[in-house]
This record gives C-alpha cells, sequence and structure tokens, in this order.
C-alpha cells in the first residue's frame, strides 16, 4: 500500500468528500451594470467582462493547502433547462445544477443575436489548447503585459490592433489583480491562525503569490502556482476544455534550478506537484470528460530524449494518488528509456483506468511534417484534451471544431435517414434513393457523399469560424501564444503561427461494417435487395434473420481481414485527402483525424445501420473495432489499424484495447504487454490505449457503487470514475472485447 503524506490524505478527502460546493456560487453578471460603452470595439468589451468575472471571484485558500485558488462561479441553468440539451443528448454522466459556463454580458442584443446565427454563444469557447506555459513562466505576467505595451507603443492608439492589445493589457492586470488578492487574504489568514506551523505555510503562501502576480517564479513551488493561477484565468475566459501539454518539458527547468540551488528536496517538490494534481481534480463533479491530458516525455526539439526526473514525478504522483485528472499520456521513440516503458505498463497492469496512452514520436512526427511543420517544431507536439494531436504553445488548433459522420454517410447513400426523430421535433428530409448494379458504384457513390459532407462541414466550421473572431475573441490566451503579440492579431482571427481546423471522421468501423455487410448481403450473396435493406432498416432491423448474419457472418474491423480492411483504408484515405484540401478563415489548413466522442449519445441519436446495429446502440470510437467484434485477439486488432496508421491522417487517431487483468499477470504478461507495445509503434501505430479490467469487476460496480470509488476507466480520450458515468456509457465499455495476451 503506497503510504501517502497526511497533507496530502487530508486534500484528497477535501477532494473526495466536500470538494468545494460550499464555495461554487452562480452568478448572471454584465459589463452594462458596471456602465459600459457599447461603442467601444468588442475585443476590449470580451477583455473588461474578463476582469468582471475575475473581481468577482474571491480568493479561496483551504486549510493544509500549499497550492492555492480556486475557480467559484458558474452559470446558472434556466427554469426546466437541461444542460446537456435534449432528450438524445445523454451526458457522459448525470447532469449537474450548473453550467460550466459563465461569461458576463459584454455584446448588444443585436450583436449577441448576430453571433448565434453563426454558431457562436456570446463567450463561445474553441480553447482545446493549452496557455503559452513555456512563455508565461518564463517571462512572467509582467513580461508578457511589457511586450504588449510595447507593441501598442509602436502600433499608435488607434485600429484593430490597437484594441486588441489594449484588451491584453486589461486582461493581464485583471489576472495579477486576481493572484494579489490570494496574497491578502493569506494574510488575513495568518492573523486568525494559531498554529504556528500553518501560519509559517500561509506567510509562504503571501510572498509566492505577491511575487507571481508579476514575476518570473524563483522557485518550483512558484512555478506551480503561477501554472495553476493561469489554469485558473483560462477557465474563466475560455470555460471549456484546458489541456495541460508537455507538463514535464515547461516545469522542469524550475524544478532543476531549485534542486540545485537546495532550495527544496525531491520528496518535498513530490509533495507539492501531488497538491497540484488534488487541485486538478476540483471539477471532476461537474464533468467526467475535464481534458486535462498532460504529455509526458518524447523528443526535444533537437530529436534528443527529453525524459527528466520530473517525468517520472508525475508518474508516481498519478499511480500513488489514483484520481482521474490529469489524463497521462507518454511519448515514445527509439531513444526512450527503457525505464520508461516499464514504469507506464507497470502503471497499466495496476488497472489506473487506461493511464497512460502511448504515443509513437515517430509516426506522429512524420503526419506533421507532411503538413509542412519544420521538424524541431513537430517534435514539441502533444495532445489536446483527448488525443488530437496540437503543438501547445505554438498555435491555435480547434481540433474538434468540425466532424463528419461517417456512418451518417453510408445510411445516406443507401436512402435511410441517418438520424432517429426526437420526440417533438421536426421529421428529417428524406434522403435520395436510387439503384446501383454493382458495389463499386454504390462505392463511388459513398466517396462522393463524404467529399460532399466534409465540404458541408468545412462550410459551418467556417463560420463559426468567423464567429468567433467578431464576437469571443480570448485576449488573455491570445498574449501567451506565439504569434499573437507579434501580429497584435488574437488568435480566434489568425494571430498564432500555426492556426489550423481539425476535422474529425466519426464512427469509422461502424460505416466500414456497413458497407462491407451491404456489400456481402446485396452484392455477394444477394440475400436481399437494396429496396429490402432499406425497408427493413427503417422497422429497425424487422428481419432478425438477416440482422443475425450480418452480424455474424460479415467480417468485421479489427480482425486483420481484408474484405473489411481495404474499404476501411480507402473510406479513411479519401477522408484524408478531401480534408486536406481545405483552408479556415484564419489562414490555416483543415487537419484530418479518425475520433469519436460522445459515442453513446451518438448512437442514441442514430438509426439502424446495415452492420446490425439496432437504432440507438452505441457507435465505435475512434479506430477501435465496434464493441465486440475484434474476436481474433488483439495482434490481429492492431494488424487492421495499422493499415489506416498508415496514411498518417495528422491530427491523429487511436486505438483501444480492453485486458483481462489475468493477461497481465506475472512478470511474463508485463513482457508481452511491452512487446506489443514496440511492435506497434515499430509497424507504425501512432496511439494506443487500455483498459485492464474483468466484466465481472464492472458489473458488481454497477450494483454496489459505494464499494468501486475508485475505479478509473479509458472512455474514449480521457478516463473517468466508472461510477459516475451514466449506466449507458458503463453497458458499453462492458460489452468491449475481452482480450488476453497470447
Amino acid at each position: 500500500m503506497i503510504k501517502l503524506s497526511r497533507r496530502v490524505e487530508l486534500l484528497l478527502e477535501a477532494h473526495r468528500m466536500l470538494r468545494h460546493t460550499e464555495h461554487r456560487t452562480v452568478k448572471k453578471l454584465s459589463i452594462w451594470d458596471q456602465g459600459a460603452d457599447p461603442s467601444e470595439p468588442i475585443v476590449v468589451r470580451k477583455a473588461r467582462a474578463f476582469r468582471l468575472l475575475l473581481d468577482e471571484s474571491p480568493a479561496v485558500i483551504m486549510d493544509h493547502e500549499l497550492i492555492v485558488g480556486l475557480r467559484t462561479l458558474y452559470g446558472a441553468l434556466d427554469e426546466g433547462e437541461n444542460v446537456f440539451g435534449g432528450t438524445y443528448m445523454l451526458p457522459v454522466k448525470p447532469a449537474t445544477m450548473h453550467k460550466k459556463t459563465c461569461y458576463p454580458r459584454y455584446l448588444t442584443d443585436e450583436e449577441a443575436a448576430a453571433a448565434l446565427g453563426m454558431g457562436v454563444a456570446e463567450g463561445g469557447f474553441t480553447s482545446h489548447v493549452p496557455f503559452g506555459t513555456e512563455k508565461v513562466l518564463g517571462r512572467g505576467l509582467r513580461g508578457v503585459k511589457d511586450e504588449a505595451a510595447a507593441r501598442l507603443a509602436e502600433l499608435g492608439e488607434d485600429g484593430e490592433k490597437a484594441a486588441f492589445l489594449k484588451a491584453v493589457l486589461v486582461s493581464l492586470d485583471a489576472v495579477t489583480e486576481y493572484i494579489r488578492r490570494h496574497t491578502d487574504e493569506a494574510l488575513r489568514l495568518i492573523g486568525e491562525t494559531q498554529d504556528e506551523t500553518r501560519r509559517e505555510e500561509l506567510k509562504e503562501i503571501a510572498d509566492a503569490c505577491l511575487w507571481v502576480s508579476t514575476e518570473s517564479p524563483r522557485t518550483f513551488r512558484e512555478a506551480l502556482q503561477l501554472y495553476w493561477f493561469c489554469c485558473l484565468a483560462m477557465a474563466a475566459e475560455s470555460q471549456s476544455c484546458i489541456p495541460i501539454g508537455r507538463f514535464d518539458q515547461d516545469l522542469y527547468p524550475f524544478l532543476e534550478r531549485d534542486l540545485d540551488a537546495g532550495g527544496t528536496t525531491l520528496g518535498e517538490a513530490q509533495g507539492l506537484l501531488e497538491c497540484l494534481w488534488i487541485k486538478l481534480n476540483f471539477e471532476s463533479d461537474l464533468t467526467t470528460d475535464t481534458c486535462r491530458n498532460i504529455t509526458l516525455a518524447g523528443q526535444g526539439p533537437d530529436g534528443l530524449d527529453a525524459t527528466n526526473t520530473l517525468t517520472y514525478m508525475c508518474l508516481d504522483a498519478s499511480h500513488r494518488l489514483r484520481l482521474a485528472d490529469p489524463k497521462l499520456n507518454a511519448r515514445f521513440h527509439d531513444g526512450s528509456p527503457a525505464r520508461l516503458l516499464g514504469k507506464c505498463v507497470e502503471m497499466v497492469k495496476a488497472g489506473l483506468g487506461g493511464f497512460p496512452a502511448f504515443y509513437n514520436d515517430e509516426a506522429i512526427i512524420e503526419g506533421l511534417t507532411r503538413m509542412g511543420v519544420p521538424l524541431e517544431h513537430a517534435r514539441l507536439y502533444s495532445c489536446d484534451g483527448c488525443q488530437e494531436i496540437i503543438l501547445p504553445g505554438k498555435g491555435d488548433f480547434y481540433p474538434v471544431h468540425t466532424g463528419v459522420d461517417l456512418l451518417a454517410c453510408v445510411q445516406d447513400t443507401l436512402g435511410v435517414p441517418p438520424y432517429l426523430v426526437e420526440p417533438g421535433g421536426p421529421e428529417p428530409p428524406e434522403p435520395e434513393t436510387r439503384d446501383y448494379g454493382v458495389f463499386e458504384a454504390f462505392m463511388e457513390a459513398y466517396l462522393d457523399n463524404l467529399d460532399a459532407m466534409v465540404s458541408a462541414a468545412v462550410e459551418e466550421g467556417n463560420m463559426r469560424d468567423r464567429g468567433l473572431a467578431a464576437y469571443s475573441p480570448v485576449p488573455f490566451l491570445s498574449s501567451t501564444l506565439e504569434g499573437c503579440l507579434e501580429k497584435a492579431v488574437d488568435k480566434t482571427a489568425g494571430g498564432c503561427r500555426y492556426n489550423w481546423t481539425g476535422c474529425n471522421g466519426q464512427a469509422f468501423a461502424a460505416a466500414v461494417n456497413s458497407l462491407a455487410a451491404l456489400r456481402k448481403m446485396v452484392y455477394d450473396e444477394k440475400l436481399v435487395t437494396l429496396d429490402e435493406l432499406r425497408e427493413t432498416l427503417r422497422d429497425d432491423w424487422g428481419d432478425e434473420r438477416l440482422r443475425q448474419y450480418a452480424l455474424n457472418r460479415v467480417p468485421k474491423w479489427g480482425n486483420d481481414d481484408d474484405y473489411v480492411d481495404e474499404i476501411a483504408v480507402r473510406v479513411a484515405e479519401r477522408f484524408i485527402d478531401e480534408v486536406l484540401r481545405h483552408s479556415n478563415p484564419r489562414g490555416g489548413p483543415y487537419y484530418p483525424g479518425i475520433f469519436t466522442f460522445h459515442h453513446v449519445r451518438r448512437g442514441i441519436m442514430s438509426s439502424a445501420s446495415p452492420d446490425g446495429r439496432r437504432a440507438g446502440d452505441p457507435v465505435s470510437t475512434h479506430l477501435s473495432p465496434v464493441a465486440g467484434t475484434d474476436k481474433s485477439g488483439p495482434t490481429l486488432a492492431v494488424n487492421s489499424a495499422l493499415k489506416v496508421y498508415a496514411l498518417h491522417p495528422p491530427e491523429g487517431t487511436a486505438l483501444d484495447l480492453r485486458f483481462h487483468p489475468t493477461a497481465l499477470m506475472g512478470e511474463e504478461g508485463v513482457e508481452k504487454l511491452e512487446s506489443l507495445i514496440k511492435a506497434f509503434m515499430r509497424r507504425g501505430g501512432t496511439v494506443v490505449q487500455f483498459n485492464v479490467v474483468d466484466s465481472e469487476t464492472l458489473r458488481d460496480a454497477q450494483e454496489n457503487p459505494e464499494q468501486y470509488r475508485s475505479l478509473l476507466v479509458r472512455v474514449w480520450g480521457f478516463s473517468a470514475y466508472f461510477t459516475t458515468l451514466t449506466k449507458e456509457y458503463q453497458d458499453e465499455i462492458i460489452t468491449r472485447t475481452m482480450h488476453g495476451l497470447d
């Protein structure tokens, strides 16, 4: 049993039992109540709203904390409103009483209506990138502010660029004042505290907060504190997904300097890190998919291995605490130390809910360089809030901005409505029905339809892109990213060095299985005509005998069978090529990936499909087989996936595998998993992640949730406590194939 310090035990107890509900409040704020001028540029008004939000956020220092600060303001639900939307918008976990979004009003009514017309809510966000950690920690907030002030002096006081820079200055001042209030709170608590040890801790907290309110950190502790304050500021401004990036690279210089100077010990530094880890979990009661993804190890810009002491400290912190956040991802390459792989495999064996995911540097970097990224920049990649590939601090990436439902494309080409009608909702338009004499004719029509869907997704995405630039800029976040201050342009308007938009191919395995089923049943075996297949699908598989044939007699993706895998490669290649043809209004390209998020929710919305799937059943995730259909073992599932990995989708994709715990027993089990991972990467796979848990345990957790509060599972690009998921998501995880290792 891992022994935790008393401080960490107490903070964990606060996280598990109290969280920060007593500090959470709901407010509706508006800059119009502060006498704001509607003639001011929107970017300045947005910054004033950001300042108002931080001004209304109290400084919170909880007992026993060393790293302080807490998000406290959340949005109110209107009467009768469901935070997740309509009937079919099934949440990953049961709904809460608060919206995460809480942004003060800063648009006029006319502007707000215009923004909604472009698909952007007031205060809308695109975060999915970390703030520029290296820049902020290296320069301090004063250094970033000085750069903005110097650019404003060069450009003068008028124009859009000047307005952006003024908004940056307002935002940075707001963050500084917010941090300084924590100094005031620490000093107040000193006066109320009798315990001399805690008084000394509060003095150190006050000093650290005062310093990092403007300056670059001097110590590892100060670096952790400034990092956390910037997380809170970004949460206030951007509201949504806030990944962590390459934490061990950005924070290690401060740890190394502190250790060399004798300012801290490894044990003290580990304790501080674990304090931060607990802070990263204080919103886990509000949302399961917090996006707190951290990327460890991998190469530096020179191509040398960048694994360091902090890398292992991060792994140890997650292993010891067994919390849902941060979600760990580790990069590997030919020069990675054997110790790193061994450590990560041991964590998988321990059943830590899919921690960590394994990333292949060589394959991912090749995909980025094909996009024209210089090699030294490509080597700096991290994942975003799930598995999508980004370049932290160097660009603005909209990884989930657009997507194409590849299964819906099959249904639409066939002439079957892809989506169920929500109760009370409008009837969808009827797809056109056509006859196709041979499968190749159907396949060509499907691929043409796919092209059209990509174009439609890009058109909609570009409209939202323009809407964000016009109505919801993010001057604080922009000031931390490379290029924005240099150009004096917000990230939403193309200010960054890299300005890319992701387009995701969704429900991939369900789509290719459906195409294979259609080919076999209609054209090869002639068991049914197209019209008859349409009729039985509209009746949610009224022909059960045919459905059983589709389920059990048609080859399925994930078993190394070229009958379906050749279709998969053809679909993936066409999707990738088509997405790469498009560009966004920020002056950057679209970049394709194969990902599916909210796969249970998407399935609930989807009608029956030719692969034997009934209406409402889950669809597949990422590059993974449909749950329960990869029946030939993990090696063949990997073989299927590698055929698509070879196409190097630059946004990436991922394979999920589930093992029975007995498969990893003893040294032999660990060696077999290490061999599988090495072979996966050697042959060009990019990302693989694992669940190690048996179905009996998961079913027992459904029946006795109080006994399994710490049971973590991988859901898609994130891990969550199994007992906090809705039953629909729990059931889908149980149905995933449970492999052994031969």
